[in-house]
């Protein structure tokens, strides 16, 4: 089958953010099929930028035919010029997908929740089914963390929000706390299937510690918690700060946050004026970097702002530091708290609680042993299931089923949806 894949911050392995599209489009080529990945220019991606007149640019890369759609992200940018990103790739990614030929089924993955739109119109004119993938529940989780007011502008996110499910033939969900959150709003459970972030075990599979980042960084001898993402400012990254407080009697242990974001100055300036020479800012690395990197270090942290309800999100670092070997402490309630303490790759400090996670992080300094058992064991649950060679297989038993369904019908854009009962 020739899929259509709109994923706007997709990211390669030259860049310092997640790969789960690029990931999965490989071994989805490996299996046979073929795939356009629509998308814009990220700023944790390694595309150039292109002069403002031009719409998009083809790149073929590892066989992937990549529209590059001319519009830029970052998140240091203000809310309105994000919005403006977001609307505006969605109108340049329609007209990308408008000359593509020959596509059997449209794939778009969010966030942002607006790729809803090239994938809802495309869908239409080329009268093809097309599957939504939902990585965050917008508008919802935007509004839980103070993002977003009650208001118009909610009201008119929630519009979206309906407007990109309703002709979904299947809505895919990236944790089972979303999954359990549509079910409770009234979705049909057969349109519904949780398929994970994961990571790609082929990236895992031979890992050396890469010594010399250590050394490079002044960490030898030293007992690493990792964080390894974006700082911004719905990761509460001053929590790890405040952990390092209650650290300060360690000179064996070291923070280390691996990223950068629009609050890094904030964060540096804090551990600065506080004297936290435990805590270690260190710059984003490209991807196929980061597994060596991880293997180097003990313990992965798993940090968010806390907000007034249970996260419903499975972050992909969780499953890049289980493949790493590493032990995860999560700080925020919900379905990745739940998902560590069942599988047994970690465990959940008290939300909030600065002290209870620099406990969290004390332990495992203090019983290595313990801490390699678990990573051991994080890393075997791993491979047996959360590669992303297996989520490739579970997206074409998904897309086979609605193509299935779909050449055995009339109306290629009937609604799978049959109930949407909001219950905010």
């Amino acid at each position: 089958m020739k899929i259509l894949y709109i994923h706007q911050h997709f990211i390669t392995n030259e860049g310092t953010g997640g790969t789960r599209s690029f990931d999965v489009s490989k071994y989805l080529l490996a299996a046979g099929h073929e795939v356009t990945m629509v998308c814009g220019i990220y700023w944790q991606g390694s595309f150039p930028r292109m002069p403002w007149w031009r719409l998009w640019r083809t790149e073929w890369i590892d066989g992937i035919k990549v529209k590059i759609c001319n519009s830029y992200y970052a998140n240091e940018q203000r809310p309105p010029m994000r919005m403006w990103r977001f609307f505006k790739f969605a109108m340049i990614a329609f007209l990308a997908t408008l000359f593509e030929r020959g596509i059997d089924i449209i794939f778009a993955t969010s966030t942002p929740l607006t790729v809803g739109i090239p994938a809802r119109l495309a869908s239409a004119c080329k009268r093809v089914p097309y599957v939504f993938e939902v990585r965050d529940l917008w508008p919802e989780d935007l509004l839980a963390a103070g993002r977003l007011k009650p208001g118009l502008m909610y009201r008119c996110w929630e519009w979206l929000e309906a407007f990109s499910y309703k002709r979904a033939k299947r809505i895919l969900l990236v944790s089972k706390g979303f999954h359990d959150r549509l079910l409770e709003r009234g979705f049909a459970p057969p349109q519904l299937k949780t398929v994970l972030l994961g990571a790609d075990g082929g990236l895992f599979k031979s890992l050396t510690p890469d010594v010399d980042y250590i050394r490079r960084n002044g960490l030898e001898g030293k007992t690493i918690a990792v964080y390894t993402g974006s700082y911004g400012n719905a990761n509460g990254l001053f929590q790890v700060l405040d952990a390092a407080e209650h650290l300060r009697d360690r000179d064996d242990i070291a923070l280390v946050m691996i990223g950068d974001g629009k609050e890094r100055e904030e964060l540096t300036a804090i551990k600065t004026e506080k004297k936290l020479d435990n805590v270690h800012l260190l710059p984003f690395v490209q991807k196929f970097e980061l597994p060596n990197i991880l293997a180097a270090c003990h313990i992965g942290l798993m940090i968010l702002k806390q907000i007034t309800r249970p996260r419903w999100v499975t972050p992909n670092k969780l499953f890049d530091y289980m493949f790493a070997g590493l032990p995860t402490i999560v700080n925020f309630p919900g379905t990745t708290a739940e998902l560590v303490e069942t599988e047994g790759v970690g465990v959940a400090s008290e939300p909030g609680d600065a002290a209870d996670l620099a406990a969290k992080i004390r332990y495992y300094a203090d019983h290595p042993e313990e801490r390699k058992r678990v990573g051991a064991h994080a890393r075997e649950t791993a491979f047996a299931k959360f590669d992303r060679k297996q989520i490739a297989d579970d997206l074409i038993e998904v897309f086979d089923a609605v193509l299935a369904e779909t050449r055995g019908t009339t109306n290629t854009n009937a609604s799978p949806v049959t109930a949407n009962k909001r219950s905010h």
